[in-house]
Protein backbone atom coordinates (compact mmCIF):
# COMPACT_ATOMS: atom_id res chain seq x y z
CA UNK A 1 0.00 0.00 0.00
CA UNK A 2 1.38 3.37 -0.92
CA UNK A 3 2.07 5.88 1.87
CA UNK A 4 1.59 8.87 -0.37
CA UNK A 5 -1.55 10.90 -0.66
CA UNK A 6 -2.97 11.51 -4.05
CA UNK A 7 -3.99 14.94 -5.15
CA UNK A 8 -7.52 14.36 -4.08
CA UNK A 9 -6.55 12.78 -0.72
CA UNK A 10 -8.66 9.78 -1.42
CA UNK A 11 -6.37 7.15 0.10
CA UNK A 12 -7.14 5.89 3.62
CA UNK A 13 -4.14 7.73 4.98
CA UNK A 14 -5.31 10.85 3.26
CA UNK A 15 -8.68 10.56 4.96
CA UNK A 16 -7.07 10.16 8.41
CA UNK A 17 -4.72 13.08 7.90
CA UNK A 18 -7.57 15.25 6.74
CA UNK A 19 -9.68 14.21 9.72
CA UNK A 20 -6.81 14.97 12.12
CA UNK A 21 -6.32 18.34 10.50
CA UNK A 22 -10.02 19.09 10.87
CA UNK A 23 -9.90 18.05 14.51
CA UNK A 24 -6.92 20.30 15.15
CA UNK A 25 -8.65 23.19 13.43
CA UNK A 26 -11.82 22.55 15.43
CA UNK A 27 -9.82 22.32 18.65
CA UNK A 28 -8.08 25.58 17.84
CA UNK A 29 -11.40 27.24 17.06
CA UNK A 30 -12.82 26.00 20.34
CA UNK A 31 -9.82 27.34 22.22
CA UNK A 32 -10.22 30.69 20.51
CA UNK A 33 -13.95 30.66 21.31
CA UNK A 34 -13.29 29.85 24.94
CA UNK A 35 -10.69 32.59 25.09
CA UNK A 36 -13.13 35.05 23.58
CA UNK A 37 -15.83 33.97 26.02
CA UNK A 38 -13.47 34.30 28.94
CA UNK A 39 -12.15 37.64 27.76
CA UNK A 40 -15.41 39.25 26.67
CA UNK A 41 -18.12 37.74 28.89
CA UNK A 42 -16.44 36.71 32.12
CA UNK A 43 -16.91 40.13 33.82
CA UNK A 44 -20.61 40.07 32.95
CA UNK A 45 -21.03 36.52 34.18
CA UNK A 46 -19.14 37.34 37.35
CA UNK A 47 -21.31 40.41 37.87
CA UNK A 48 -24.47 38.39 37.33
CA UNK A 49 -23.32 35.73 39.75
CA UNK A 50 -22.57 38.36 42.39
CA UNK A 51 -25.97 39.95 41.80
CA UNK A 52 -27.69 36.60 42.16
CA UNK A 53 -25.74 35.90 45.32
CA UNK A 54 -26.78 39.26 46.74
CA UNK A 55 -30.42 38.53 45.96
CA UNK A 56 -30.12 35.10 47.56
CA UNK A 57 -28.59 36.58 50.71
CA UNK A 58 -31.32 39.21 50.80
CA UNK A 59 -34.02 36.57 50.47
CA UNK A 60 -32.39 34.52 53.22
CA UNK A 61 -32.35 37.57 55.49
CA UNK A 62 -36.00 38.39 54.74
CA UNK A 63 -36.96 34.78 55.34
CA UNK A 64 -35.25 34.82 58.72
CA UNK A 65 -36.98 38.08 59.70
CA UNK A 66 -40.34 36.73 58.53
CA UNK A 67 -39.86 33.55 60.53
CA UNK A 68 -39.00 35.60 63.62
CA UNK A 69 -42.04 37.84 63.07
CA UNK A 70 -44.28 34.83 62.62
CA UNK A 71 -42.93 33.35 65.84
CA UNK A 72 -43.55 36.61 67.72
CA UNK A 73 -46.98 36.99 66.14
CA UNK A 74 -47.96 33.43 66.96
CA UNK A 75 -46.83 33.79 70.56
CA UNK A 76 -48.59 37.15 70.88
CA UNK A 77 -51.74 35.81 69.26
CA UNK A 78 -51.81 32.85 71.63
CA UNK A 79 -51.27 35.20 74.57
CA UNK A 80 -54.04 37.52 73.36
CA UNK A 81 -56.46 34.64 72.88
CA UNK A 82 -55.62 33.31 76.34
CA UNK A 83 -56.26 36.73 77.85
CA UNK A 84 -59.56 36.96 75.97
CA UNK A 85 -60.53 33.53 77.30
CA UNK A 86 -59.68 34.67 80.81
CA UNK A 87 -61.85 37.76 80.36
CA UNK A 88 -64.67 35.51 79.16
CA UNK A 89 -64.34 33.46 82.33
CA UNK A 90 -64.25 36.58 84.51
CA UNK A 91 -67.37 37.98 82.86
CA UNK A 92 -69.18 34.70 83.44
CA UNK A 93 -68.17 34.75 87.10
CA UNK A 94 -69.51 38.28 87.44
CA UNK A 95 -72.82 37.24 85.90
CA UNK A 96 -73.10 34.44 88.44
CA UNK A 97 -72.40 36.89 91.24
CA UNK A 98 -75.27 39.07 90.05
CA UNK A 99 -77.84 36.40 90.87
CA UNK A 100 -77.03 36.65 94.58
CA UNK A 101 -75.65 40.17 94.77
CA UNK A 102 -75.65 42.02 98.08
CA UNK A 103 -75.25 45.74 98.73
CA UNK A 104 -71.86 45.30 100.39
CA UNK A 105 -70.51 43.59 97.25
CA UNK A 106 -71.73 46.13 94.69
CA UNK A 107 -68.76 48.48 94.90
CA UNK A 108 -66.31 45.57 94.63
CA UNK A 109 -67.95 44.31 91.44
CA UNK A 110 -67.86 47.75 89.85
CA UNK A 111 -64.15 47.99 90.72
CA UNK A 112 -63.55 44.66 88.98
CA UNK A 113 -65.49 45.87 85.94
CA UNK A 114 -63.37 49.02 85.77
CA UNK A 115 -60.19 46.93 85.88
CA UNK A 116 -61.42 44.66 83.09
CA UNK A 117 -62.30 47.69 80.98
CA UNK A 118 -58.79 49.11 81.40
CA UNK A 119 -57.21 45.79 80.42
CA UNK A 120 -59.43 45.51 77.35
CA UNK A 121 -58.40 48.98 76.17
CA UNK A 122 -54.72 48.17 76.74
CA UNK A 123 -54.94 44.84 74.92
CA UNK A 124 -56.71 46.39 71.93
CA UNK A 125 -53.93 48.97 71.66
CA UNK A 126 -51.26 46.24 71.77
CA UNK A 127 -52.95 44.15 69.09
CA UNK A 128 -52.90 47.12 66.72
CA UNK A 129 -49.09 47.28 66.76
CA UNK A 130 -47.32 46.64 63.37
CA UNK A 131 -45.82 43.33 64.56
CA UNK A 132 -49.18 41.61 64.09
CA UNK A 133 -49.98 40.06 60.73
CA UNK A 134 -53.09 41.63 59.24
CA UNK A 135 -55.22 38.47 59.15
CA UNK A 136 -54.38 37.57 62.76
CA UNK A 137 -54.87 41.15 63.88
CA UNK A 138 -58.33 41.20 62.31
CA UNK A 139 -59.40 37.96 64.00
CA UNK A 140 -58.12 38.99 67.42
CA UNK A 141 -59.68 42.46 67.20
CA UNK A 142 -63.00 40.86 66.25
CA UNK A 143 -62.78 38.58 69.28
CA UNK A 144 -61.99 41.56 71.49
CA UNK A 145 -64.87 43.50 69.96
CA UNK A 146 -67.26 40.68 70.87
CA UNK A 147 -65.80 40.62 74.36
CA UNK A 148 -66.20 44.39 74.65
CA UNK A 149 -69.85 44.00 73.68
CA UNK A 150 -70.37 41.38 76.38
CA UNK A 151 -68.64 43.64 78.88
CA UNK A 152 -70.91 46.55 77.93
CA UNK A 153 -74.00 44.37 78.32
CA UNK A 154 -72.85 43.21 81.74
CA UNK A 155 -72.05 46.76 82.77
CA UNK A 156 -75.55 47.82 81.68
CA UNK A 157 -77.05 44.97 83.70
CA UNK A 158 -75.07 45.94 86.78
CA UNK A 159 -76.21 49.56 86.55
CA UNK A 160 -79.75 48.23 87.10
CA UNK A 161 -78.74 47.25 90.63
CA UNK A 162 -78.95 50.18 93.00
CA UNK A 163 -75.80 50.93 94.95
CA UNK A 164 -77.99 52.63 97.55
CA UNK A 165 -80.69 50.04 98.21
CA UNK A 166 -79.37 46.90 96.51
CA UNK A 167 -82.63 46.59 94.55
CA UNK A 168 -82.37 44.95 91.12
CA UNK A 169 -84.43 46.79 88.48
CA UNK A 170 -83.82 44.22 85.74
CA UNK A 171 -87.45 43.09 85.78
CA UNK A 172 -88.63 46.66 85.28
CA UNK A 173 -86.33 47.00 82.29
CA UNK A 174 -87.63 43.77 80.74
CA UNK A 175 -91.23 44.91 81.10
CA UNK A 176 -90.46 48.28 79.54
CA UNK A 177 -88.52 46.68 76.69
CA UNK A 178 -91.64 44.61 75.98
CA UNK A 179 -93.87 47.72 76.07
CA UNK A 180 -95.81 46.20 78.97
CA UNK A 181 -96.67 49.59 80.40
CA UNK A 182 -99.26 48.47 82.95
CA UNK A 183 -97.01 45.74 84.38
CA UNK A 184 -94.04 48.13 84.36
CA UNK A 185 -96.02 50.72 86.31
CA UNK A 186 -97.05 48.13 88.90
CA UNK A 187 -93.44 46.94 89.16
CA UNK A 188 -92.29 50.53 89.74
CA UNK A 189 -94.94 51.07 92.39
CA UNK A 190 -94.19 47.80 94.20
CA UNK A 191 -90.40 48.27 94.04
CA UNK A 192 -90.61 51.74 95.60
CA UNK A 193 -92.86 50.43 98.38
CA UNK A 194 -90.53 47.48 99.09
CA UNK A 195 -87.39 49.61 99.15
CA UNK A 196 -89.19 51.93 101.57
CA UNK A 197 -90.62 48.98 103.53
CA UNK A 198 -94.13 50.37 103.06
CA UNK A 199 -95.87 47.43 101.37
CA UNK A 200 -98.47 47.31 104.14
CA UNK A 201 -99.32 51.01 103.91
CA UNK A 202 -99.24 51.09 100.07
CA UNK A 203 -98.07 54.72 99.95
CA UNK A 204 -95.14 56.91 101.07
CA UNK A 205 -95.40 59.60 103.71
CA UNK A 206 -93.23 62.72 103.88
CA UNK A 207 -90.40 60.98 105.73
CA UNK A 208 -90.39 57.97 103.40
CA UNK A 209 -90.19 60.23 100.36
CA UNK A 210 -87.28 62.23 101.78
CA UNK A 211 -85.39 59.07 102.70
CA UNK A 212 -85.96 57.29 99.40
CA UNK A 213 -82.61 56.86 97.56
CA UNK A 214 -82.07 59.33 94.72
CA UNK A 215 -79.96 56.70 92.99
CA UNK A 216 -83.00 54.42 92.70
CA UNK A 217 -85.10 57.27 91.33
CA UNK A 218 -82.48 57.91 88.65
CA UNK A 219 -82.42 54.26 87.59
CA UNK A 220 -86.22 54.11 87.39
CA UNK A 221 -86.46 57.42 85.56
CA UNK A 222 -83.76 56.55 83.03
CA UNK A 223 -85.47 53.28 82.18
CA UNK A 224 -88.85 54.93 81.65
CA UNK A 225 -87.27 57.70 79.58
CA UNK A 226 -85.31 55.33 77.38
CA UNK A 227 -88.03 52.85 76.52
CA UNK A 228 -90.81 55.41 76.10
CA UNK A 229 -88.64 57.55 73.81
CA UNK A 230 -88.70 60.40 76.30
CA UNK A 231 -92.46 60.43 76.92
CA UNK A 232 -92.66 58.95 80.44
CA UNK A 233 -90.58 59.35 83.58
CA UNK A 234 -90.15 61.38 86.78
CA UNK A 235 -88.06 64.03 85.01
CA UNK A 236 -90.85 64.57 82.47
CA UNK A 237 -93.37 64.91 85.30
CA UNK A 238 -91.12 67.38 87.12
CA UNK A 239 -90.89 69.59 84.02
CA UNK A 240 -94.69 69.56 83.61
CA UNK A 241 -95.09 70.24 87.35
CA UNK A 242 -92.89 73.31 87.04
CA UNK A 243 -94.68 74.43 83.86
CA UNK A 244 -97.96 74.20 85.79
CA UNK A 245 -96.47 76.46 88.50
CA UNK A 246 -96.73 73.53 90.95
CA UNK A 247 -100.52 73.64 90.75
CA UNK A 248 -101.43 70.00 91.39
CA UNK A 249 -104.79 70.24 89.58
CA UNK A 250 -103.31 71.73 86.44
CA UNK A 251 -100.48 69.24 86.69
CA UNK A 252 -102.91 66.31 87.11
CA UNK A 253 -104.91 67.53 84.14
CA UNK A 254 -101.81 67.82 81.93
CA UNK A 255 -100.59 64.29 82.63
CA UNK A 256 -104.07 62.73 82.39
CA UNK A 257 -104.65 61.80 86.03
CA UNK A 258 -107.42 64.34 86.62
CA UNK A 259 -110.44 63.83 84.36
CA UNK A 260 -112.61 66.59 85.87
CA UNK A 261 -110.65 69.71 86.69
CA UNK A 262 -113.67 71.64 88.01
CA UNK A 263 -114.87 68.96 90.41
CA UNK A 264 -111.37 67.75 91.27
CA UNK A 265 -112.20 64.19 90.19
CA UNK A 266 -109.18 61.95 89.68
CA UNK A 267 -108.98 59.14 87.18
CA UNK A 268 -109.33 55.62 88.56
CA UNK A 269 -106.22 53.52 88.10
CA UNK A 270 -108.00 50.98 85.91
CA UNK A 271 -108.83 53.83 83.52
CA UNK A 272 -105.22 54.90 83.03
CA UNK A 273 -103.89 54.74 79.47
CA UNK A 274 -101.14 52.13 79.33
CA UNK A 275 -99.73 52.94 75.91
CA UNK A 276 -97.64 55.56 74.16
CA UNK A 277 -100.88 57.29 73.14
CA UNK A 278 -101.22 58.49 76.76
CA UNK A 279 -100.48 62.14 77.62
CA UNK A 280 -96.87 63.08 78.21
CA UNK A 281 -95.81 62.22 81.78
CA UNK A 282 -98.80 59.90 82.32
CA UNK A 283 -96.51 57.17 83.68
CA UNK A 284 -95.28 56.10 86.14
CA UNK A 285 -98.29 56.71 88.39
CA UNK A 286 -96.46 58.87 90.93
CA UNK A 287 -99.71 60.18 92.35
CA UNK A 288 -100.52 56.67 93.65
CA UNK A 289 -97.07 56.41 95.25
CA UNK A 290 -97.74 59.53 97.32
CA UNK A 291 -101.15 58.36 98.52
CA UNK A 292 -103.94 58.88 95.97
CA UNK A 293 -106.66 56.39 96.83
CA UNK A 294 -105.34 55.93 100.36
CA UNK A 295 -105.11 59.46 101.72
CA UNK A 296 -107.04 62.69 101.36
CA UNK A 297 -106.69 64.43 98.00
CA UNK A 298 -105.74 67.60 99.88
CA UNK A 299 -102.48 65.93 100.92
CA UNK A 300 -101.39 65.36 97.31
CA UNK A 301 -99.90 68.81 96.51
CA UNK A 302 -97.54 68.70 99.48
CA UNK A 303 -96.21 65.20 98.86
CA UNK A 304 -96.05 65.60 95.07
CA UNK A 305 -93.83 68.64 95.61
CA UNK A 306 -91.51 66.71 97.95
CA UNK A 307 -91.32 63.72 95.62
CA UNK A 308 -90.70 65.63 92.38
CA UNK A 309 -88.17 67.93 94.06
CA UNK A 310 -86.01 64.88 94.78
CA UNK A 311 -85.37 64.38 91.10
Amino acid sequence: MSNTIDSNGKTPLGYYKKAIENLRRTHKELQEELYNLKTNYSPTLESNIQSYQTEINKLKSELKITQERLLITEESAIEAINIADNFQSELQNLKELMSAIQLSRNSKIFEELAQIKEQLIYLQAQIQQPKFEEHLQSKILQALSNLQSQYSNLEAELTLISLASGWDYTKLKELLVGNKWNEADLETYNAILKVSEREGECWLDDGNIRQFPRHDLRIINNLWLKYSNGKFGFSIQKRIWQDANEDYKRFGDRVGWLFNLVNNEWTKYEDYIFSLSAPEGHLPSTVRIVGLGYRSVEELPHRLKIFLSKY
